[in-house]
């Protein structure tokens, strides 16, 4: 089975103040990420703003991750949408550019029943060889995928991976118990690593490892070697961090950070919106500390 990595950085999308995105920004980037541990980049799912793409923007973000990385890290093309019709074009273009892998989040805003979900990655699985990691977010689609399903999805259409963003260490658990020897199994909330991790999980698909990939990738190790107490002192020391990436609408705490303490990201694109200037003295403080 291809290894993407255990540290995969969900990778924002820089914008100019037009609201352009900025290329050389986002190469730059994807170095720097990598450089501090990340072991693949997942493009243009939530982090990096995946509604406001076009099909151009879309094609300029692979090809220039790849471009930027080269060898040196897995490239995860987000394609997945509401529309089925749309999630395969997105896919067939990404699989010709050449990406290592790709991530279908569940059709959102549709609400299909859990045989559509299914019907929907079967359409997928059709176009592409490459490995396919289902993305578990119900927080934004309104839609979980049901274990029943996901074993489905595994046995039957030969999923690569899960990103689990499910938030219910007890549906996790269950989830990796039945299925991380047949796929691998990524966190998809910073706050919960170490749980999964602790559980068998594959490792994590992080937002704040743009900021801090390096301690990170040393708590996914610490538990691998079953260092179980420096583990829990490093997420200790991050946790109000990654509580405080989501206080206000992701990407805008990020990216923000980001802006602050490496290079001008810019700001989201509406309708997420830059977090408050009351906020930012906050999350600059939180972030100081580490």
């Amino acid at each position: 089975m291809k290894d993407f990595g255990k540290l995969l950085t969900a990778v924002v999308t820089p914008f100019d103040q037009n609201g352009i995105l900025s290329t050389d920004t986002f190469w730059r980037l994807c170095k720097k990420l990598v450089h501090e541990k990340s072991d693949g980049l997942v493009l243009s799912g939530t982090t990096g703003e995946s509604p406001n793409l076009s099909m151009h923007d879309r094609e300029i973000l692979y090809s220039t991750a790849l471009d930027s990385v080269g060898n040196e890290a897995s490239v995860i093309a987000g394609t997945g949408t509401y529309s089925t019709k749309e999630t395969l074009e997105i896919t067939r273009m990404a699989s010709n550019l050449g990406v290592d892998g790709i991530m279908i989040v569940t059709p959102y805003y549709s609400k299909p029943s859990q045989y559509g979900i299914m019907k929907h990655f079967e359409e997928v699985s059709k176009v592409t060889d490459l490995p396919i990691m289902a993305y578990n977010i119900p927080g934004r689609t309104s839609k979980l995928i049901e274990l029943s399903t996901l074993e489905k999805l595994v046995d039957d259409i030969g999923i690569h991976s899960i990103k689990d963003a499910v938030g219910d260490l007890h549906f996790s658990s269950e989830e990796i118990g039945l299925l991380k020897d047949k796929c691998h199994i990524y966190c998809g909330n910073d706050n919960e690593t170490i749980e999964f991790m602790k559980m068998g999980a594959k490792g994590v698909v992080s937002v704040a490892s743009h900021i801090v990939g390096k301690q990170i990738s040393e708590l996914i190790s610490y538990v691998q070697n079953n260092n179980i107490s420096n583990a829990e002192d490093i997420h200790a020391n991050l946790l109000e961090l990654f509580t405080a990436l989501f206080q206000e609408p992701s990407p805008g705490p990020v990216k923000y950070l980001l802006t602050e303490s490496w290079e001008d990201v810019g700001i989201p694109l509406l309708p997420i919106t830059p977090i408050s200037t009351e906020f930012k003295t906050e999350l600059l403080s939180i972030f100081n500390k580490i």
